[in-house]
């Protein structure tokens, strides 16, 4: 793992919020692509990230999604991380009503 890479794995390990952990798993994502490894081989475990309360959804494995079925990666109270793998705009936080639905 590069240093810009672990830096951002640790910044996303330790946001404070989904908001900013969204930010920082993009932000890792997108450096993942600059530099041709996937985000395995960058050295965050994408399974692993926290979360910010609320009850656990009840399948954290798998979303539907308009593009297929993401994979649940972090959620709060309100709402959730998806992690649409092979859609362009990979993550997308969605309000836990759409959840429910």
């Amino acid at each position: 793992m590069t240093p810009h890479l672990e830096t951002l794995a640790e910044r996303a390990l330790a946001a404070p919020s989904l908001l900013r952990l969204w930010d920082a798993v993009e932000a890792y994502v997108d450096t993942c692509a600059e530099q041709g490894v996937t985000t395995g081989e960058g050295g965050l475990d994408l399974a692993a990230l926290p979360t910010f309360g609320g009850k656990d959804p009840d399948d954290v494995r798998l979303f539907p999604t308009l593009n297929g079925a993401g994979r649940v990666r972090s959620w709060d109270q309100t709402h959730i991380l998806i992690d649409r793998q092979f859609s362009e705009q990979r993550f997308v936080v969605v309000p836990r009503s759409v959840y429910a639905a």
